[in-house]
C-alpha cells in the first residue's frame, strides 16, 4: 500500500513541476496558445493536487500512531512555528510545496513531543483542506469565478499561516478555521 501512496505522490509532484513548465511557457509565449494549452494547464493543475493529496493522506494515516493527551510546553518550540511556515514554501515557486511543507516537517518532528504533532497535523490537515478548495476553485476558472477564487484562497491562506505561526510562537494550540480533521 505504501508503494502506491508513493506512486500518487511521485505523479502529484511530476504534474505539478510540468503544469508550472505550462504555465511559464504561457505567460512567456510571445504567440498566443490555443485554448486547449490553458485547459491542458489547469487540468494538469489539478490533477497533481489530487494525485498530491491521495499520496500524503495515504502516507500519513500509515505513519499515524494515536498521540498522547498534547500537554503545553513550558516554552514555545520553534518548530512549531516552522511547521506551519513551511505551507507558503508554494508561494517561493516550489509546486505543491503548501502541501509538501507541512507533511514533511510534521513526519520529521512528530515524535519529538506531542504539542509539535498536534501543530503538524493542524498544518496538514489545513493544507489538504485547500488542496481541495484550491481544485474547485481550478475547475472554476472555466466560468472566471474561479480567478477571483483562487486570489481570495491565497490571501486566506497566507493570513491563516501566519497567524498560526504566530500561535505557535506564542504558545498557544493551532486553530485554522474551514479546516476538516483528515488526520486525527
Amino acid at each position: 500500500m505504501k508503494i502506491v501512496c508513493i506512486g500518487f505522490l511521485a505523479l502529484g509532484i511530476a504534474l505539478a513541476v510540468l503544469a508550472t513548465g505550462g504555465i511559464a511557457a504561457l505567460l512567456l509565449s510571445s504567440a498566443n496558445l490555443p485554448l486547449v494549452s490553458f485547459s491542458a494547464v489547469i487540468f494538469a493543475l489539478a490533477f497533481s493536487t489530487l494525485a498530491g493529496v491521495i499520496g500524503i493522506i495515504g502516507l500519513a494515516r500509515g505513519a499515524t500512531q494515536p498521540s498522547p493527551a498534547t500537554t503545553k510546553p513550558a516554552s514555545a518550540d520553534w518548530r512549531a512555528s516552522v511547521q506551519h511556515l513551511s505551507a507558503l514554501l508554494t508561494y517561493a515557486g516550489l509546486p505543491l510545496g503548501y502541501l509538501l511543507g507541512p507533511w514533511l516537517t510534521w513526519l520529521i518532528w512528530r515524535r519529538h513531543s506531542p504539542w509539535l504533532d498536534a501543530h503538524g497535523r493542524a498544518a496538514l490537515n489545513f493544507a489538504l483542506t485547500m488542496s481541495i478548495l484550491y481544485v474547485t476553485a481550478l475547475i472554476l476558472v472555466f466560468i472566471f469565478v474561479g480567478l477571483i477564487l483562487l486570489a481570495l484562497l491565497a490571501v486566506f491562506h497566507i493570513l491563516t499561516v501566519i497567524r498560526n505561526a504566530w500561535r505557535a510562537s506564542v504558545n498557544l494550540p493551532p486553530h485554522y478555521p474551514l479546516s476538516i480533521n483528515f488526520l486525527r
